[in-house]
């Protein structure tokens, strides 16, 4: 699932009434991509639906020309190849070999995304990005990339920085800074915040969706604390910029859950990055689901 920033909202306080404004040139036109038996492609198929309809993503990736090209196992000339058939193709469904056979090739030492085994789609999605990052970056890190034309670090990134502070005897741990393109959430601890919720309010609320990701992404997640004064801390995580586009993973338990009806029903389509984290410093910003 992404979110892009809504810069329509009115006013800054409440969800209601935001609307994004559409134009027939930001209209992406709409296929299917083929999944033969045995491809197994879906999850990759997913994760090319989410970009091709992100039109942040999609204006900017056309507007890049030069890349590091990998030939028969560029990420990046693949994933030209079929955004020009989205675009230009007459056909309703279109394949998504190349792109499946030049991630195979990339991944092939760590056996990921081989062809023929299903695999995780927000993963998928991530490493994309990463190899947008590789293909198009001078800057080998991935972490501390600033290029203004690498559009995975300027529109998708989560710059944050978590920390353990603890209330009883005033002690902090070193903040760790960290980047992410997704964040991971696990449906169960999804499913069961929102019940928690819920039994403390008549209804659900607009800023309950960021509140309910917040307690999610730290739900059993305890730490002692740094003084070792007995203390168990839940990790604070302060959210450092204000991305474009923001990327929620949800992390299944199994292969078979039976979580899928309530997981939809736990969703909301606005979010507030003032209630992702527990510090932030951009309270007022808002993003829509697509």
């Amino acid at each position: 699932m992404s979110w892009k920033r809504n810069y329509f909202a009115s006013g800054s306080g409440g969800l209601q009434g935001i609307f994004t404004p559409r134009t027939m040139t930001s209209i992406a036109p709409s296929k299917g991509l083929s999944n033969e038996p045995g491809q197994n492609s879906c999850f990759l198929n997913s994760a090319l639906q989410v970009l091709w309809h992100l039109d942040i993503f999609r204006r900017s990736f056309r507007q890049l020309t030069t890349h590091k090209c990998m030939e028969d196992s560029c990420i990046f000339c693949a994933l030209k190849s079929i955004f020009a058939q989205f675009q230009f193709s007459s056909e309703k469904v279109l394949p998504s070999d190349a792109l499946r056979s030049a991630l195979a090739k990339t991944f092939q030492d760590e056996q990921r995304f081989q062809l023929g085994i299903m695999d995780d789609a927000a993963e998928c999605f991530e490493n994309i990005l990463m190899r947008i990052h590789f293909h198009i970056s001078d800057e080998t890190k991935e972490d501390i990339c600033t290029a203004k034309h690498c559009i995975p670090h300027q529109k998708f990134a989560m710059t944050l920085f978590e920390q353990c502070v603890c209330s009883s005897c005033g002690a902090s741990s070193d903040p760790l800074p960290f980047i992410q393109m997704v964040h991971y959430i696990s449906t169960t601890s999804l499913c069961n915040q929102a019940v928690r919720m819920l039994e403390c309010r008549d209804k659900p609320t607009p800023d309950m969706f960021g509140e309910l990701l917040r307690n999610a992404s730290t739900m059993g997640d305890l730490r002692n604390c740094p003084s070792n004064c007995g203390e168990k801390l839940r990790i604070r995580r302060v959210l450092m910029n204000s991305p474009e586009i923001i990327t929620i993973g949800l992390v299944w338990d199994s292969d078979h859950s039976d979580l899928a009806e309530d997981v939809i029903h736990s969703l909301g389509t606005c979010l507030r990055l003032g209630d992702l984290t527990f510090e932030n410093l951009w309270s007022v910003s808002e993003v829509v689901l697509l």
